[in-house]
Order: structure tokens, then sequence, then C-alpha cells
């Protein structure tokens, strides 16, 4: 799936690639759509269990560090995130569920950044670009894979950007 969709989630390719029988990937799932289902379910938990986890830090600075950290780690992993937002494309209830995660995920970038002293409108612009720096630069690692760039590296710059204060801000003309 982390390639190539959910369209290639099949059970008979499945049990073949793991290398069981198609009866004892039943023992686990009923069917296709309870392993769907699954995959979904831990991916949310997974932005929950981030969240969770980074909370354990004594300040928002720390906080960050750590949820960077630890999508750093993730994301040595494979990862259905992208065949998740094709998927989300296709189907207006994944859709709906991954609007929930995204906005999840955005609201506590929000939230370390206000406690760390930015006003409400400024928190949330910095974890919009945040948020939108990270997945693009996660999603070019996955697809381009000469992409030699380090993700401690882009983190630790993402991390200062986030941080800095803005420098003259635009005004907008009405």
């Amino acid at each position: 799936m982390t390639t190539k969709g959910v369209a290639a989630v099949k059970i008979e390719v499945l049990a073949r690639q793991l290398k069981v029988s198609k009866g004892s990937f039943y023992w686990h799932f009923k069917n296709r759509q309870e392993l769907l289902e699954a995959i979904l379910q831990r991916w949310e938990n997974e932005t929950m269990w981030l969240i969770e986890e980074s909370k354990k830090a004594a300040t928002p600075k720390e906080r960050l560090i750590k949820l960077f950290t630890l999508t750093e780690e993730i994301c040595n992993q494979p990862d259905p995130e992208a065949a998740i937002f094709l998927w989300a494309n296709q189907d207006p209830a994944v859709q709906e569920r991954v609007r929930i995660v995204e906005t999840q995920r955005v609201s506590y970038l929000t939230k370390i950044l206000q406690d760390y002293g930015f006003d409400e409108i400024e928190a949330r612009q910095k974890a919009e670009v945040g948020y939108f720096a990270a997945i693009g630069f996660w999603e070019r690692t996955e697809r381009d894979k000469q992409y030699d760039r380090s993700m401690k590296e882009f983190n630790n710059f993402l991390l200062a950007l986030l941080l800095s204060p803005v420098i003259g801000r635009i005004r907008h003309e009405k």
C-alpha cells in the first residue's frame, strides 16, 4: 500500500508476499475492508501517539524537538501516509478522517507555538507552513530515492524557522 495505494491492497497478493495462506490472513481480518480500516486506524493512532509523547517534554521548544525527533524515527519505517492521502481523494469518508488528523496535527503545532509566545494568528500561520513543509519534505524523499537531504538537517532548519520571530510583517492592502 505504501507505494501503490489502496487499490493494490489485495488479500491474495498480501498473503503471497507475507508467505502465509489466505486462511491465516482471514484469521486476523474478516475481509479486505477490515484490513483497510485497521491501516487507517493505526495511522490515526500514530498521530495521537506522537502528540501525547511530545507533550511529555517540559517546554514548548522541547515538545517541538521531541515531535520532530519522533516523526523522523517514524518516517524511517514503511508509512502508508501517501497512499492514505491518495485514498482520501477517492473516498469521502477517508477524506473526512484525513481532514480530522491533519487538523489535529496543525492544531497541536499551533498550541506549541502559542505556548512558545506567538499570538494565535502567527502561531497558526507558522504551524500551517511548518506542516506543509514537513509533508512536502517527506513526500519528496518518498518519491525521489536520489534526494539526498537529511531529514534531521531539515528538521533543525524548520525548527529554527518556526521559532524565529517574523521580521517586518507584510501589510495587506484593503
